[in-house]
């Protein structure tokens, strides 16, 4: 496993990110909807993960901090959100290097205890992108994002049972759910396996 600083390079205004639709998100209240912003680039850390299927990769554990770069994150892959619209991010670019096509377990949660339930004020956001991510694309590649597990009392965002493709590359960053956010976090891939060892169904 190897954690690179990564710094992003784009050419991109507020303007042109203006121009793509956006929604208020709502959580116990709705929040106001406000204009995209352009990203700030500054360093994010990347943690590259080679995964050929079998054990689960190693936790990674890593803080939102003001050295991070920013970006209006999705609030579904087509609609930016109107509340995240400058969260701190980092990345995380996992390849199936194995010759099977393999399933994917993670959830961000709290560092220390990342099983836990998340609650106020930890509020993470969880979004997964097919082969590449640009902060100044939000929306390009975008495969799914997360918000809340299922439980209501749980706000930590979490994928389960992601059918990565042999060679194929996935990017999750993780976020907050609002602007300004410093905490420190935990990912875990508890649970990850080969998909030719289970059961699974394709929609």
């Amino acid at each position: 496993m190897n954690r690179n600083r990564l710094v992003y390079l784009c050419i991109c205004s507020a303007t042109a990110l203006s121009a793509t639709a956006m929604a208020a998100d709502s959580k116990i209240d709705t929040h106001s909807t406000g204009p995209a912003v352009a990203p700030v680039i500054r360093a994010s850390t990347n943690t590259i993960i080679n995964y050929p299927g079998g054990t689960a990769p190693a936790n990674v554990v890593g803080t939102f901090d003001a050295g991070d770069s920013t970006f209006n994150r999705p609030l579904t892959c087509s609609t930016l959100s109107g509340t995240g619209t400058a969260v701190r991010f980092d990345t995380i670019t996992l390849t199936n290097s194995g010759a099977n096509p393999a399933t994917v377990n993670i959830r961000l949660g709290q560092a220390g205890s990342p099983a836990a339930a998340c609650v106020d004020p930890f509020d993470p956001y969880l979004v997964e992108y097919n082969g590449s991510f640009n902060p100044a694309s939000p929306l390009v590649n975008c495969l799914q994002v997360n918000d809340d597990t299922a439980a209501a009392a749980d706000r930590c965002p979490s994928f389960t049972g992601i059918s990565v493709p042999s060679g194929a590359t996935r990017v999750y960053v993780l976020t907050t759910f609002g602007n300004g956010v410093a905490l420190n976090y935990e990912v875990t891939f508890a649970g990850t396996t080969p998909v030719s060892l289970q059961s699974f169904d394709v929609e």
